[in-house]
């Protein structure tokens, strides 16, 4: 404290001692001499206007730095960058309540095990040329695809089922079904046993898919779903409902309203949460270049096309007891916002939008930053977004260790935009399974959305209890 005192006393008599070597110097060399005003100007005034200069500098520096202030008269983008939904529950008395991940399974072009995911965005892994996917030149694409998928096998049992392949045209939707059809049984198996008793727990399944299927279709789809993955196991009467998401922040925002309805039965409810998506085709490569968004040679901000699947089994607290083995990772609520309209793809974050969810997502669920032990993103290559997350994660979590903490699976995974936000959830669960703490999971793909969500799987619930169930409605 007492060097930190003397800095200003220092700092004043070097500036001044060098205004008066130049000045003495400057005159001895000349031969003048100097009146009265020339010394007070030169050798009082000009180090004393200097001083003042910087330190007035300084000072607005360190104003630009700081958040911008939120209050009633705020822009529209601080009053987008709030919870998902209406209640702020940073100012309740009491937490808000979370759901209990029971069973999850994920595919991308690195497997379908999280810990070899993580293993792939610490070693740097990208994806590689894919020489069956060309741009408008005949040149080979970088893509992140996902090896050996068994398209040919869901096209039987599809026509089985009489779901129009018509409708299944974009072989990009046909790579995102068979991602879903060899990803769902994994996550269902896991707790098949455990609820065969009472298989009427599962309320409902929530298909998320980047694409808005005609209701026609969506029956289709459903009754294929039912035939082959719900009714082995019991749980053909689930409701079946699809979701047609925007960006990543739109799978946060429809997991944080499950997590609301699941908190309000009073008995047993899970929810299988599922969503696929493929960009690695040659109808969006042909899209993303002619709009300038591929990556190439010349557009290195383009996007590299990735391919995920993932799967989510919620629970509230008498749903996760039918599974048995405790304790399980707890979801809270999800922190989003965005700077524009969702479909306005041009547009770009605000670079504090980030900022603002973490200390959202930290002050609803009553944690310091010191007890973030992991923090996963989906961020990709591109140069903007690593930017954003690299300064944010500096300035919010200067404790945690970059590529050991701090991990972007983006670059492993490629542009999977809007589920690839959901497979960095779950490998951010893998994280704070593995260390028994707590991790934060962050959401940048998409260019005008971001969203936050705290995974805890410390021993000791970090998070309060849920509230107090009011009513039982039907989950929507």
């Amino acid at each position: 404290m007492f060097t930190y005192a003397l800095r200003p006393i220092v700092l004043v008599l070097l500036a001044t001692t060098l205004v008066w070597t130049l000045v003495l110097g400057w005159w001895r060399a000349a031969g003048y001499e100097p009146s009265t005003i020339d010394v007070a100007t030169h050798l009082v005034l000009l180090p004393a206007t200097l001083l003042g200069g910087f330190w007035l500098l300084r000072t607005f520096i360190e104003h630009l730095r700081l958040p911008p202030r939120t209050d009633a008269n705020g822009s529209a983008l601080l009053a987008k960058a709030t919870t998902a939904l209406a209640g702020s529950a940073a100012s309740s008395a009491t937490q808000r309540p979370h759901a209990l991940l029971i069973a999850f399974a994920l595919q991308c072009a690195h497997g379908s095990d999280p810990a070899q995911v993580l293993d792939a965005g610490k070693e740097g892994c990208t994806p590689p040329l894919d020489d069956r996917l060309h741009d408008a030149h005949g040149f080979p694409v970088f893509a992140a695809r996902v090896a050996d998928l068994a398209t040919e096998e869901l096209d039987e049992t599809l026509n089985d089922h009489s779901v129009d392949m018509r409708r299944m045209a974009r072989d990009e939707d046909r790579r995102a079904l068979a991602m879903l059809h060899t990803t769902l049984p994994r996550a269902l198996d896991e707790i098949a046993e455990s609820i065969a008793p009472d298989p009427e727990a599962i309320r409902a399944v929530f298909w998320l898919s980047d694409r808005d299927w005609p209701d026609e279709h969506r029956a289709n789809l459903a009754a294929w779903l039912r035939r082959e993955h719900l009714a082995p196991r019991g749980i053909a009467r689930a409701d079946v409902r699809f979701r047609h998401l925007q960006d990543d922040a739109h799978a946060f925002e429809t997991i944080d309203e499950l997590i609301t309805e699941l908190n309000r039965q009073e008995s047993p409810a899970i929810v299988l949460v599922m969503g696929a998506v493929s960009h690695v085709g040659e109808e969006t490569i042909a899209t993303w270049e002619a709009g300038s968004h591929l990556f190439t040679a010349n557009t290195q901000d383009g996007r590299i096309p990735g391919e995920v699947a993932a799967v989510l089994l919620l629970a509230n607290a008498a749903g996760a007891a039918l599974a048995g083995r405790q304790p399980f990772p707890r979801l809270s609520h999800a922190a989003s916002g965005r700077s524009a309209r969702a479909g306005d793809a041009g547009a770009r974050t605000d670079s504090s939008l980030l900022e603002r969810l973490i200390d959202t997502i930290l002050a609803d669920t009553r944690l310091d930053a010191a007890q973030i032990s992991k923090v996963l993103a989906d961020a990709d290559h591109r140069a903007p977004v690593t930017k954003e997350l690299l300064r944010t994660l500096s300035e919010r979590f200067p404790a945690l260790e970059p590529l050991s903490d701090t991990l972007s699976l983006g670059p492993a995974t490629g542009f999977a935009s809007p589920i690839g936000g959901l497979v960095t959830l779950l490998c951010a669960t893998e994280a704070a399974n593995a260390a028994d703490g707590v991790a934060l999971c962050l959401t940048c793909q998409s260019p005008n959305a971001r969203a936050a969500m705290i995974v805890d799987a410390s021993p000791l619930a970090s998070m309060s209890p849920p509230q107090t169930p009011a009513s039982a409605p039907d989950a929507t």
